[in-house]
């Protein structure tokens, strides 16, 4: 086992090296994490494995943010590019680290192990990454790339026009995934629709500002453990909340939800994203 956990971290770090050895334009850089998220989604399709839900939507993000980079007013592109590799990287490693058995405890390890025991539909399944990826990963991202210019600004306007192009992309993706995956996802999203709020344009812009809030609070030596504890804490608070919810009446309604969403659920045998 422990050669396989060997093996498995061998893999993780080849891979992250490779992300960060992408070469090019920043729109060709988020497009290269693009194609290896394409890849996941279709490896996921394969082996019927729910983890290829966000894959696919976070394939789909990235695909737009590639294609708006020119055009979409940003002042640094390559600081964009670069807080796209680092933050993909921690989505990596989690799948890479789970499968091998070596994920610590914490918001992925609830995430993916709701969607092994078959507790999640297709709704939750992107709710639920979309909130570990953004409350848990962004702000480790922010803070390895860093969040001001070399002249000292900020570079939140940058950051902002990020939620931009995310809050057009997220409907259109949702619809997609309904496509592809179930045909009632927009039935349940309405029935669940308190526990969906980060599938908006407001719900994306709020926790991606609470994501720098806390990338803040990480850059600063006196806040820095505290602001890891929650962190890693809060994710997993809320997915606790989607999964399990504190109303009787909405755990009931959720569970009923849940047996017509696994009832209705596609596995894709064929083309996968395109």
């Amino acid at each position: 086992m422990a050669d396989a956990h060997a093996s498995a971290a061998a893999r993780t770090e080849a891979r992250t090296f490779n992300l960060r050895r992408i070469a090019g334009s920043p729109e060709e850089t988020i497009a290269a994490i693009a194609v290896e998220l394409q890849g996941r989604a279709l490896a996921f399709e394969r082996a019927h494995d729910p983890r290829c839900v966000f894959a696919r939507a976070y394939f789909r993000l990235s695909r737009e943010l590639a294609a708006s980079l020119p055009h979409a007013g940003f002042g640094d592109p390559e600081w964009i590019a670069e807080l796209a590799r680092a933050f993909v990287g921690y989505y990596l490693r989690a799948l890479d680290e789970h499968d091998a058995g070596t994920l610590p405890r914490g918001a992925w390890t609830t995430v993916f192990r709701a969607a092994e025991q078959g507790r999640t539909s297709v709704l939750e399944d992107l709710v639920l990454g979309m909130t570990a990826h953004i409350v848990n990963d962004l702000p480790q991202a922010l803070g390895d790339v860093g969040m001001t210019a070399p002249d000292g600004t900020a570079r939140l306007a940058d950051y902002d026009r990020v939620n931009d192009v995310l809050g057009r992309s997220i409907e259109p993706i949702v619809s997609d995934l309904s496509r592809h995956y179930d045909p009632l996802l927009a039935v349940i999203d309405r029935l669940l629709e308190h526990y969906d709020e980060i599938l908006t344009n407001d719900g994306i812009r709020i926790a991606r500002a609470a994501a720098w809030y806390n990338a803040e609070r990480l850059l600063d030596p006196a806040s820095r453990t505290t602001a890891l504890a929650a962190i890693g804490e809060s994710p997993e608070v809320t997915i606790r909340e989607i999964l399990h919810p504190p109303v009787w009446s909405l755990r009931f309604v959720l569970r009923a939800a849940r047996v017509v969403a696994r009832s209705a659920r596609r596995w894709p045998e064929a083309a996968g994203p395109q």
